[in-house]
């Protein structure tokens, strides 16, 4: 029997920079690029999110249905589109992000949650997955709400896995930031978070800050990827480490930590060896650093 998971956040079209004023569309966002690595991995996963009626909308259900993920928990608004971001990278592959979300179908359904509807929905995974960005589209008074799901979820001992993920920008200011990860990292089982997720919420992304969060929250299981080279995995109060290759040719890192959280996990699941699980996700991220687009062929 596969391991069931739900992730949760929003899908937008992706419009991907190749070179001068010359672009491609695709499709992409960190907790749906983690659903597709996942679904690859032979994985049940669904995805819950909310699109319109447009024709990008439509062929996005069929994108992810040919990446196996279920449409069961796609909700479709009439009166609402999908997002859209651009992607330009700069030379050394670190990319700039320019977003039309904020009147989006899953930005609307995330701030009108039904509670009861969605936990009757998710009861039956053992997996949760959301990130920091899934957080950034709930406005500050519907926080609440989600809480009360994942919070009800986490007691029916379903796992939680969380992705800190920080885009500043989509944050109303640092105080928001930091009042909103305080209140749901109690909650979580499975913690991801790179250095420089650290540096844009504490400005400081050493060992031991990193170290005093996770202790402070109970968090059991946290992976900690500080940069390229060094990745650590702290657990049942052990610590392990990966020292990896830099690689000198990245064309983009979009999608590079969601892949390697996908190959984390469905390895840590199936064969409980962390240096393996290591191993894995840091393989995926060097291959999709070399492509374009967040979610590879």
């Amino acid at each position: 029997m596969k391991t069931k998971v739900c992730s949760v956040g929003e899908c937008m079209v992706e419009i991907i920079n190749e070179k001068n004023n010359s672009y491609f569309q695709s499709y992409a966002g960190d907790t749906f690029n983690f659903s597709v690595y996942l679904s690859r991995l032979n994985f049940k996963i669904d995805y819950l999110t909310a699109i319109g009626k447009d024709e990008f909308s439509k062929n996005f259900v069929k994108f992810a249905e040919k990446e196996n993920i279920s449409s069961k928990l796609i909700h479709i608004d009439n009166n609402k589109i999908i997002g859209l971001y651009i992607v330009r990278s700069k030379k050394n592959g670190e990319k700039k992000f320019f977003y039309w979300r904020d009147n989006s179908a899953a930005k609307k359904f995330f701030n009108n949650l039904d509670s009861k509807y969605i936990i009757s929905k998710l009861k039956s995974y053992q997996y949760i997955y959301f990130s920091g960005i899934t957080l950034s589209l709930i406005e500050d008074k519907h926080q609440k709400i989600f809480y009360r799901i994942i919070n009800t979820l986490k007691r029916d001992n379903i796992k939680i896995i969380f992705d800190i993920n920080i885009r500043k920008p989509r944050w109303k200011n640092s105080l928001t930031l930091n009042k909103t990860l305080n209140y749901y990292l109690p909650l979580v089982d499975i913690l991801f978070a790179t250095g420089e997720d650290m540096l844009q919420w504490k400005n400081n992304n050493s060992l031991s800050k990193f170290t005093k969060i996770i202790h402070n929250n109970k968090i059991q299981h946290a992976i900690y990827r500080l940069n390229v080279e060094k990745n650590y995995v702290f657990i049942n109060n052990k610590i392990y480490k990966s020292n990896n290759k830099r690689h000198k040719t990245i064309v983009n890192s979009a999608g590079a930590g969601d892949g390697f959280n996908a190959h984390y996990i469905a390895t840590f699941l199936k064969t409980n060896n962390i240096n393996l699980a290591l191993k894995q996700g840091h393989n995926i991220g060097s291959k999709i650093v070399k492509h374009r687009s967040a979610i590879i062929p």
